[in-house]
């Protein structure tokens, strides 16, 4: 595990394994707010079993301020509901910094995005906008409707919810309304809610590694 900072944005690289095959297949995990890329890079040797993968875990953009002038961690966007201006910026720069990723390793199998809380939001948002992004997975998140992916435009994703039933961050029905809505134009994501709260448990741990050790080349 090391740090890059030749990316534009700060990012954790991983490979359990060990390989140095550049066609290891690649995922990309995004934090919440107020956390950094140290949050979701425990889950690398978690899901990386079976078979090899290659993980990214970038900073957000932006430092999250508690207060003016007290910053903790970072931020994809502001707001919640996200305001529009940092959703669009945030688009952009995570797309820039997955291109980057391609470059750097453009001969990988397939690719995956995997987000927690906002970076659940941003899966969701960058991942169906995508033709390269294969799979994706959403934990604790939510979908951003103002301005929608085509969720048509890109078929055949695999993409896996999963909530808590008892999170008081962004409640179950944020999960449940992006499984709608996803339903709605075609999509049949797989979903599961656990006894948990704003959280990853070891049950949903175990779902998501059945899943990305399932679902990708």
């Amino acid at each position: 595990m090391k740090t890059r900072t030749d990316f534009s944005l700060s990012t954790i690289e991983a490979v359990p394994s060990g390989s140095k095959d550049p066609k290891l297949p690649i995922i990309i995990g995004l934090h919440g707010r107020g956390s950094d890329s140290q949050d979701l890079a425990g889950m690398a040797p978690e899901i990386d079993g079976d078979r090899a993968f290659r993980f990214f875990f970038p900073n957000a953009p932006k430092p999250f301020e508690v207060s003016p002038g007290m910053a903790y961690g970072f931020t994809w966007f502001d707001g919640w509901p996200a305001s529009k201006e940092s959703i669009e910026a945030s688009r952009r720069t995570l797309n820039t910094f997955i291109d980057e990723v391609n470059q750097a390793y453009p001969d990988h199998s397939d690719l995956a995005l995997m987000g927690f809380s906002q970076g659940g939001l941003m899966t969701l948002d960058v991942g169906f906008r995508r033709p390269d992004v294969s799979t994706l997975v959403v934990m604790s998140g939510a979908l951003y409707e103002k301005d929608p992916a085509d969720f048509r435009a890109h078929p055949g994703k695999h993409v896996l919810i999963v909530h808590g039933l008892y999170d008081d961050v962004i409640p179950v029905n944020a999960a449940r309304r992006a499984r709608a809505v996803l339903l709605s134009h075609g999509v049949d994501p797989a979903y599961e809610e656990y006894p948990m709260a704003h959280q990853v448990s070891a049950e949903s741990m175990a779902r998501i590694r059945q899943f990305l050790n399932e679902s990708m080349r």
